[in-house]
């Protein structure tokens, strides 16, 4: 059996790898260049590679990929007779993900970034900055989106004293876009942990940011695409009280020219919100899960229904 390993590996993750599953597998490692020639006899295909490849895998049949997201799926025609199996790694993200909305939120919430550019500027503004602090204990959080990384973000919170309100699927059906204006409006936080898809693109649009409190605080973790940048650029410009956080932008890496790059009160985090120490070798492990139910004939975890 075949395996193709998209996600590019150093030296020690690919001897983990190979010292770490059955050896009577093939492995193929992508070297950087990203060549279809490498993948083409794959069985098992690893990571987010070109869908385009897919058709041309006569031997596929399992796709693991490297991601909670199946964006790069959005589109894609299964053929009627399809045989491959997708499967993602869930809930592998939940807990830096949500360790990193806490994060972004204190640094908000206790002017961090202030202090550090005063720092930065051996300025001393102790009787500006300590009046202007807040508590977590007195923020009204919105979860916009209520899967396993917002069940894990409200779970880390509950301890601050916050209230929080969540507005999934459920509450879309039930209330449109309407209603979610007028929920984000009546909060201090916004967290948005939605996926990106011909529903949610842009859903966070001027008319959410003109609703949000002068002194809200946006955090999103979820996708760009979910955001309207130019409408999220001018709530920023034209409020210095109001505060974005985000790990995702639309385009990666932020075009140089965005205006997001030169707001003081958008914090970047530039998609290192799931990163973790060992994360390679923590998805490896699942990589090594997945192969060895599959060798066993056991039902693979995590399938996606398309």
């Amino acid at each position: 059996m075949k395996v193709y390993i998209h996600p590019v590996l150093n030296e020690a993750e690919k001897d983990y790898f190979l010292t770490h599953v059955s050896n009577t597998l093939e492995l193929t490692f992508n070297d950087g260049s990203h060549q279809f020639e490498l993948c083409k006899d794959a069985d098992i295909a690893i990571g987010n590679f070109n869908t385009d490849w897919i058709e041309n895998m006569g031997n596929l049949r399992t796709i693991l990929l490297d991601s909670v997201g199946i964006d790069n799926f959005n589109g894609y025609q299964w053929k009627e007779s399809n045989l491959v199996s997708v499967h993602n790694l869930n809930d592998f993200f939940s807990t830096p993900v949500a360790e990193e909305v806490v994060a972004s939120l204190l640094s908000v919430y206790r002017q961090l970034p202030s202090l550090k550019q005063a720092q930065q500027q051996s300025e001393w503004v102790k009787d500006s900055v300590r009046p202007t602090k807040r508590l977590l204990a007195e923020a009204k959080v919105l979860l916009v989106g209520y899967g396993n990384i917002g069940k894990r973000i409200e779970q880390l919170l509950i301890p601050f004293g916050c209230q929080i309100a969540t507005f999934d699927q459920a509450e879309m059906q039930q209330g449109g876009k309407q209603r979610l204006i007028e929920t984000v409006a009546e909060h201090d936080v916004i967290i948005s942990t939605i996926p990106a898809n011909a529903a949610t693109e842009s859903i966070f649009d001027q008319a959410l940011f003109v609703a949000m409190r002068p002194d809200a605080t946006f955090i999103n973790v979820g996708r760009g695409q979910v955001v309207d940048e130019v409408a999220l650029g001018e709530k920023a410009a034209a409020d210095t009280t109001f505060n974005a956080c985000l790990d995702v932008t639309i385009q990666e890496p932020l075009n140089p020219a965005s205006i997001l790059w030169q707001l003081n009160n958008v914090h970047l985090t530039q998609h290192t919100g799931g990163g973790s120490t060992n994360e390679n070798y923590k998805k490896i492990d699942i990589y090594i899960s997945q192969i060895n139910r599959l060798l066993s004939g056991q039902a693979l975890i995590n399938k996606i229904q398309f």
